[in-house]
């Protein structure tokens, strides 16, 4: 039987709620084989509380998040290595795979690493180029085996070669519903959930809907863009310049329930974002059975078959031409949507899981 210590926290966050999530999972399919740790802070109020309701084995380590105190963090995390004897450990942060790579040689452990990569600076041109051999040196020098959650991601660390293995990240057991197939006889809506900053395009989307209003004469639509961020009043001011008042919706920050009830109010998603390394903004309509209309960014390329689960565009008139092709398409559209639906169970957890375990199970000379 393996055992693994799976760490659930994030730089600043503590206790995040999507690997509580996968803590959940693992617990459920695979108990007494994990233990989680994480540190004393959690992302929302109640996550802590979920892992004690489902009798999770886990584990605090105080300011473990918070980049400081290094040595101290590491004798702790030995610690828990010694009381627990881990065959594996899974980390998901550069600061969690200092600690671990450094009780595995200090102390001369044995067991293997397993490191998730969810992101690398890409937000910034330079920095990003420079982060990602960074982290691909230390995945190279400690690393058995690196997951990216997209086929985009892989290739920005192909250089890991064998290491490399896709395994998307999983959604809430709420999103799992029965199929709410959208209405395409009624106003069209569209949406895109992200933060107001620069590369997520909230700006284009808002001129592309002017110009296929004026393109289609087809005025009864709606854009919804959820969320915050120091672009939002641009986008406001953008959205009143070009007459869009009544047609563009700035709801703000909306939590998974209330993100969940629109998109079923939607039948259309769109995703301009210069990049995402995974993609909720992608997945999320798509396992809900809506018409995701995507660049070739996060999971989209490994999901995505054009004309049969979805769509995809390049620049302002890609999309300009595919929202003028489709969106009149109501039979297509409600094949697409029920397609895309169809193929919802590769994002469930318990699949998700699945896959992480049997990679470990089957890793070569483990």
């Amino acid at each position: 039987m393996k055992r693994i210590i799976f760490f659930t926290s994030s730089y600043k966050i503590g206790l995040t709620g999507q690997l509580t999530e996968q803590a959940l999972s693992f617990t459920e399919h695979y108990r007494n084989q994990f233990l989680f740790v994480s540190g004393e802070k959690e992302q929302f109020p109640g996550l802590f509380n979920r892992l004690d309701k489902n009798d999770v084995n886990y584990s605090r380590i105080y300011g473990i998040d918070d980049h400081a105190e290094y040595f101290r963090l590491v004798r702790e995390f030995n610690y828990y290595v010694d009381q627990f004897k881990p065959d594996w450990v899974t980390v998901h942060t550069n600061w969690q795979l200092a600690i671990v790579a450094a009780t595995k040689y200090l102390y001369q452990k044995k067991y293997s690493i397993l490191y998730i990569v969810h992101g690398y600076r890409h937000n910034y041109r330079f920095r990003s180029v420079i982060a990602k051999y960074l982290i691909g040196l230390a995945l190279h020098l400690f690393a058995n085996y690196v997951i990216t959650p997209s086929f985009f991601l892989k290739r920005q660390f192909s250089f890991l070669r064998g290491k490399n293995v896709i395994i998307f990240i999983g959604e809430d057991a709420a999103f799992f519903g029965g199929y709410s197939a959208p209405s395409f006889t009624v106003t069209k809506r569209f949406v895109f959930p992200g933060e107001f900053r620069a590369g997520k395009g909230q700006d284009l989307l808002i001129r592309v809907i002017k110009r296929y209003i004026e393109a289609s004469g087809n005025d009864d639509v709606e854009l919804c863009l959820p969320g915050k961020g120091k672009n939002l009043e641009l986008c406001k001011v953008l959205s009143k310049k070009l007459g869009l008042e009544k047609k563009v919706v700035f709801p703000g920050f909306l939590d998974r329930e209330q993100m969940r009830e629109l998109y079923l109010r939607c039948q259309f998603a769109l995703v301009p974002s210069n990049i995402e390394t995974f993609g909720h903004c992608i997945v999320e309509p798509f396992i809900l059975g809506r018409v995701v209309i995507s660049r070739h960014v996060g999971v989209a390329d490994d999901i995505i078959i054009p004309g049969k689960t979805g769509f995809f565009f390049d620049s302002e008139e890609d999309l300009l031409k595919v929202l003028l092709a489709v969106v009149s398409d109501e039979v297509l559209c409600a094949a697409v949507a029920r397609n895309a639906f169809d193929q919802r169970d590769q994002f469930r957890w318990e699949n998700v899981c699945k896959q992480h375990f049997d990679l470990i199970y089957n890793a070569a000379g483990t």
